[in-house]
């Protein structure tokens, strides 16, 4: 069974990035339904002509660019059975909120971790994240020179904050572990000094974790600070998929402040946000 029922992805004209961004997302949907998306936001609105230029017009230019783009798109997306491809006038950003709107519920864009999201055609990376009504899947580019990453997730890392909306959390981390049958970790980040405190977290932790049948080992209980902590855990146990949640449309994070953009933007894997809904 596959994690997601219908996915968009935002793909700028890299063939190393297009590959990786298929890859996954052909781990995580048929790629029957899976559509392609790149966004042209220099087309001419108003078309003038072009007396010492190759062409006559910017209209025979702004066809000539999605030509180009969709010659692009049929050449990296068709190998692997992804039939639905477009390439549409207007900012990445735009595009995507508008086009998952009513056709998605997952969209898969491109990463530079650390470094910070690098989104296709500009760092748009936080509106993407906050603005897109569905789930999205942050995809860790290989920077130049490097080999990129391939095959099957192997590792998936939940981190809850072990609130009402935890379990939407883990809920997507296990759909996403059994498609790509990758181990699941769970983490939380205790904000007690005291060992009570953090012993009590741990009772609640473990017995959230209940629920998913995860070994002893695969559930972990930090302190520190929330983003450090569960990178360090990410590169210990080596998970290739960070999962964490975001509130849906008003740009709240799931955790305290700036921690969701912290541990989702500044992960050395793929990170996978997913929009929870506030419990009744």
């Amino acid at each position: 069974m596959r994690a997601f029922q219908n996915v968009v992805i935002g793909m700028d004209l890299s063939e190393a990035n297009a590959k990786q961004l298929l890859s996954r997302a052909c781990q995580l949907a048929d790629p029957a339904n899976i559509e392609v998306l790149h966004a042209c936001d220099h087309l001419h609105h108003e078309h003038a002509e072009y007396p010492h230029g190759a062409f006559r017009t910017s209209e025979e230019l702004d066809a000539a660019v999605i030509r180009e783009a969709e010659h692009f798109l049929r050449s990296v997306c068709l190998p692997l059975g992804v039939e639905r491809h477009k390439v549409l006038d207007g900012r990445i950003t735009t595009v995507l909120h508008d086009y998952a709107e009513q056709n998605a519920d997952l969209v898969v864009v491109g990463s530079h971790g650390r470094h910070g999201l690098e989104l296709l055609l500009g760092s748009k990376s936080n509106e993407v994240v906050h603005g897109t009504p569905c789930d999205v899947l942050a995809v860790l580019l290989p920077r130049e020179g490097q080999v990129p990453e391939g095959g099957r997730y192997k590792r998936v890392l939940a981190a809850v904050d072990l609130s009402a909306e935890s379990s939407q959390v883990m809920d997507h981390a296990r759909r996403v572990a059994d498609a790509c049958g990758a181990e699941l970790a769970l983490c939380h980040v205790s904000k007690h000094l005291l060992e009570a405190g953090k012993r009590a977290d741990w009772e609640r932790l473990a017995e959230f974790a209940q629920d998913y049948g995860l070994a002893i080992e695969n559930i972990h209980e930090l302190a520190g600070r929330t983003a450090l902590a569960v990178h360090s855990l990410a590169k210990e146990i080596g998970a290739d998929l960070l999962v964490a949640g975001i509130h849906n449309y008003h740009g709240d994070e799931f955790f305290t402040g700036s921690t969701a953009n912290a541990m989702l933007h500044g992960a050395d894997c793929d990170a996978l946000s997913v929009h929870v809904r506030s419990a009744a």
